[in-house]
């Protein structure tokens, strides 16, 4: 089933095991993420369900979700939802919380890591420099396990887990889009992450948390940078 109109690129497959209103939702929210359905455009029950051919049940509820989620908001005129856009105060506030858990998190896993997890966060990198479309979701994923397994050895539970919690939001797949849309960027983050891995690799918790805060810093600067060009 596919969409037509401005929402062409949209389209959905039905998995039987989940059900129709979970296959709507999940692919209206990664068509958001990744910047298929941009920020500001229109949704509106009936439509999309007419396009889809199917009842309008299934989207009213995964619309309800998306409305929870803060991906999409009550349009003021003419009804419907319009896809939420990027405030700077988002900016800042995400990338506030990774800075105020993840630099620590990475300090205190410095020295604990084991044999099999440096070779991944190797292997990790290299599929990343090896990837041609920067901003996609396969994209994200690495670079979330790369982060995921840099704290991974740390022994604060809570705090390994809010840091996967916000991971888990689509906001954070949304600034990723937001982020990574040029070459120098990209071959930066990648730089970045070759500093973590030498620090990592040296044993010097310091340096560790040194070089993961300066990480989430140029991230920042680059996502807000984006925003206030109008490309977010």
């Amino acid at each position: 089933m596919s969409l037509a109109g401005t929402t062409s690129r949209l389209e959905i497959t039905i998995n039987s095991r989940e059900g129709l209103a979970e296959s709507v939702y999940r692919e209206l929210r990664a068509a958001i993420c990744e910047g298929r359905i941009p920020a500001g455009e229109r949704l509106v029950q009936n439509t999309l369900a007419d396009q889809l051919g199917i009842s309008r049940t299934p989207v009213r509820d995964a619309l309800l979700r998306l409305s929870q989620e803060g991906l999409v908001e009550p349009s003021p005129v003419r009804g419907g939802y319009l896809v939420s856009g990027f405030t700077e105060r988002e900016v800042f506030d995400i990338y506030d919380i990774r800075l105020a858990l993840e630099p620590a998190a990475a300090e205190s896993a410095t020295g604990h890591h084991s044999p099999s997890q440096m070779a991944e966060l190797l292997e990790i990198n290299d599929e990343l420099r090896a990837l041609t479309n920067y901003g996609s979701a396969e994209g994200f994923e690495l670079n979330r396990r790369f982060h995921d397994l840099v704290v991974a050895p740390c022994e604060n539970r809570i705090r390994r887990r809010l840091l996967d919690q916000l991971w888990n939001m689509p906001i954070s797949l949304r600034m990723y889009q937001l982020h990574m849309i040029s070459t120098p960027e990209w071959n930066a983050m990648l730089d970045e992450h070759d500093a973590i891995l030498k620090a990592i690799g040296e044993g010097s918790p310091d340096a560790v948390r040194a070089t993961v805060a300066e990480h989430i810093r140029i991230a920042r600067a680059d996502a807000l940078r984006h925003l206030q060009g109008g490309k977010g």
